[in-house]
């Protein structure tokens, strides 16, 4: 006689996409070989164009595909997937870039992160696809004086760190474990007032207020295609259209209206809304100058150095 057992599914991973299908099939790759066997994924496609959804069905058939349409952004596209992880029961909700790539450990040392702080939600230490052992978020915080988040040990060797938790003021969507309480507590990702940039932002904020706190687990890891990454003046010297595109694309985090609203949303008062807005655009014209006059290694350099001084206030 054959027995077998039933695993009870708790976690959903859910990536979001829009004609990536190379980047997305990467990413599956590596999911699935590291998925524990309680987790599940979910595939949400925007309406792509490139064949994605054949490629999931043909290649992944374990996945869950949704399919939407060009209309659904990142809120959007991430909502979908959390309210069919719902209806699938699961206890938590893992939202993950499709230009991400696990690395091993990654599943298991969030599940296990969450376990040790029930009432928190949990990003991964992420680190550069091209440079592995290079971290490039490890959780935000914010600056004396405004209220802006600055980076934590922003471009510092991965071998520096240690494990267990970070507390820290901000996180990100990018690979985030969330219980699905903080969805039943504050509600879905505003997909209307932030459809893209400043999403994950809003929600955390939200739900960091509701008493969740944001932890950084710092082994597990997450390497991330940069290249992928929307619009930013960090990696590239931009010209006239590139500044253009920076201040008004929903794909950049300097896009004007986006950035206004969730500044003057979550502002301490009228006061810090001005300076931070201020201080943001000015940094914003300075990194723009600094990249066309400076050596890429420099420029990066002196990122660090400003990073540090932040960190020792």
């Amino acid at each position: 006689m054959a027995y077998y057992s039933i695993v009870m599914v708790t976690t959903a991973v859910v990536i979001p996409t829009f004609n990536r299908r190379s980047t997305l099939l990467l990413a599956l790759s590596r999911v699935f070989e590291f998925l524990p066997p309680d987790h599940l994924v979910v595939v949400v496609d925007s309406g792509s164009s490139d064949g994605t959804a054949n490629a999931v069905k043909e290649d992944f058939p374990q996945a869950h595909l949704l399919q939407g349409n060009s209309s659904m952004w990142w809120a959007a596209a991430i909502n979908r997937g959390i309210e069919k992880a719902r209806e699938l029961g699961c206890s938590y909700v893992l939202t993950y870039n499709d230009d991400n790539v696990a690395t091993s450990g990654l599943f298991t040392n969030l599940i296990r992160a969450v376990e040790n702080a029930p009432h928190a939600i949990v990003a991964a230490t992420c680190c550069y696809l091209d440079k592995p052992h290079l971290v490039f978020f490890a959780g935000r915080m914010r600056a004396q004086g405004t209220d802006r988040l600055y980076y934590l040990d922003h471009d510092t060797s991965l071998t520096a760190f240690g494990k267990g938790l970070r507390t820290v003021d901000m996180l990100h969507g990018m690979c985030t474990l969330f219980p699905m309480a903080v969805f039943d507590k504050v509600g879905l990702f505003n997909e209307k007032g932030f459809p893209q940039v400043f999403a994950d932002d809003d929600l955390l904020m939200r739900a960091n207020r509701a008493g969740f706190s944001l932890q950084v687990a710092l082994d597990a890891v997450v390497l991330n295609d940069r290249t992928k990454t929307g619009n930013n003046p960090y990696d590239h010297r931009l010209g006239p259209s590139g500044i253009i595109q920076l201040l008004v694309s929903r794909k950049s985090t300097f896009q004007i209206a986006a950035r206004t609203k969730f500044l003057w949303r979550y502002r301490r008062n009228f006061y810090f809304f001005c300076k931070t807005w201020l201080f943001d655009y000015l940094r914003l014209f300075t990194i723009i100058v600094t990249r066309w006059l400076l050596p890429v290694k420099a420029f990066h350099w002196l990122g660090i150095q400003w990073g540090q001084r932040l960190q020792r206030r």
